[in-house]
Parts: structure tokens; C-alpha cells; sequence
């Protein structure tokens, strides 16, 4: 991470794009309480930034994010109540993206793990590049999946489909994602951010005013149980870590 930047920075781009960097990159990027918070922060700045008018989040260096940070430190509090106090803050970052006005587009290059798949699947539009890879990762190690993953991705890719993705995890290429219809555009990685850019830039020349009704309308239409989702998932997340089964999970990464 460079010295002078902080774990989530803002880049003003041209054309009316702000660029919002996860910058932890010597832990490719691994989410934190911290980091989302201040994300969460950062969204509702470019939004109320008269002139932002498309964001596009992405990682520093070669990854999007690994996921939840295992090794962020100590919870807020012991025991659930903390892990859930954390994890609030996580979901008040997917309530944000789905709320502001201004379109989030995701520039996904390596991997994107965990609760970083969920951001994608939050953002209004994907590009990724052709050596990306979508890992769910959250049954496998014995949580559920958080973030709104349980009705943001069913929406995306159809019920089966997301059930069999969460159950079983595996590295999902960004081709397959775009076949299903969660990535929009797919580049190379060389040109990833080239062409990402440009692709905002496009947005960004549209009639502002109509693309940010129209993205508030339709994610109002398609998350009415996006609230309901979560809010069990701050109670029930929190709960699973308290099972035998995630303790062996854990103890196989520690070794």
C-alpha cells in the first residue's frame, strides 16, 4: 500500500469519473471493517459530488479483493454481538451502492472472493478482465453467504444456478459470468483499465439525470427483500461462526 494513500482512496478521473481504489494490495486487497467503512464514506461523497457522475470501484494491483480481511484484528465487541457490529458495516456498504444515484461500475481484474463477488454483484455494472475469477466462498467455510449475495446473485444468474455457485464455490471465470449475464463486458487484462474507463466515460456522457432515475427505479423494483436479506444475514453470519463446523474450517487455515 502506498504510504501516502489510505486503504480506500478516491481518484478524480476526467469526464465526470470518480475512481474509488480498495488498497491493501499487499493482501490483495482483503476487506476490512475499516475499509468499508471508509468505502461506504467515499460512495456517499462522489455521490453528493455535483460533478461525479459515474463511479468506478476497483483494486489496487493485480486483484479486485481476496475477501474478508481473517486477520483484520480484534471484533468491535467479543463473541457474536461483535461479529455482527462488524459486519454491519459491510452491509451498509451494499445498501449504499444500491441506493446512490450515481452508477457503480466494477473493475474486477485477478481474484474476487467472498464478500468482494458480493460488491461486484451490488455494482450496477461489471467489466472484468479475462483472467478474473469469482470465488463465492462463503458455505466452504462453514458462514452464509453475506453481503446480499443471497438475493443479489439469484437475480443475476437465476435460483439453480446461485444455489449451486454457493454451495459448492469453485473459481468462476469472468467469461462464464458474462454468458450469464452478472459481467457485462469482458477485456483484456493488458487494456482492463483502458477500456473500463472508456466504457464509464460513455456512461458518464449519457443525460445524467435519466440514468440515475432509472437505476434508482430498478434496483427499488428488484430489491424489495434486499433489506429483509440483510438484516438475517447480520444475525445469522455472526451465528455461524460460533459452530463446530467453522471452527475446523479455521483451524485448517491457521495451519
Amino acid at each position: 500500500m502506498s504510504e501516502e494513500k489510505d486503504v480506500v482512496y478516491a481518484e478524480r478521473a476526467d469526464d465526470g469519473i470518480e475512481v474509488l481504489y480498495l488498497n491493501q494490495p499487499r493482501k490483495k486487497n482483503a476487506l476490512s471493517g475499516d475499509m468499508m467503512g471508509k468505502l461506504d464514506a467515499l460512495l456517499r461523497a462522489a455521490d453528493d459530488a455535483n460533478d461525479v457522475r459515474v463511479v468506478v470501484l476497483r483494486g489496487a494491483g493485480q486483484d479486485f479483493s481476496s475477501g474478508g480481511d481473517l486477520n483484520q484484528g480484534p471484533a468491535l465487541e467479543p463473541g457474536p454481538e461483535g461479529a455482527r457490529k462488524t459486519l454491519r458495516r459491510y452491509l451498509s456498504v451494499v445498501r449504499t451502492m444500491r441506493t446512490i444515484a450515481k452508477p457503480v461500475v466494477a473493475m474486477v481484474d485477478g481474484y474476487a472472493v467472498g464478500g468482494a463477488f458480493a460488491l461486484a454483484c451490488a455494482s450496477d455494472l461489471v467489466c472484468a478482465s479475462d483472467r478474473a475469477l469469482f470465488v463465492p466462498a462463503f458455505c466452504q467455510i462453514g458462514i452464509i453467504p453475506e453481503m446480499g449475495m443471497m438475493k443479489l446473485l439469484p437475480d443475476l444468474v437465476g435460483p439453480q444456478r446461485a444455489k449451486e455457485l454457493l454451495f459448492f464455490g469453485g473459481k468462476i471465470p469472468a467469461q462464464q459470468l458474462q454468458a450469464w449475464g452478472l459481467v457485462n463486458r469482458v477485456f483484456p487484462a493488458a487494456t482492463l483499465e483502458e477500456e473500463t474507463l472508456a466504457f464509464a466515460r460513455e456512461l458518464a456522457a449519457m443525460p445524467d439525470a435519466s440514468i440515475q432515475i432509472t437505476k434508482n427505479i430498478m434496483n427499488a423494483l428488484a430489491d424489495s427483500s434486499l433489506e429483509a436479506c440483510l438484516e438475517a444475514e447480520s444475525t445469522a453470519s455472526p451465528f455461524c461462526t460460533t459452530t463446530k463446523a467453522y471452527a475446523a474450517t479455521m483451524e485448517k487455515f491457521a495451519r
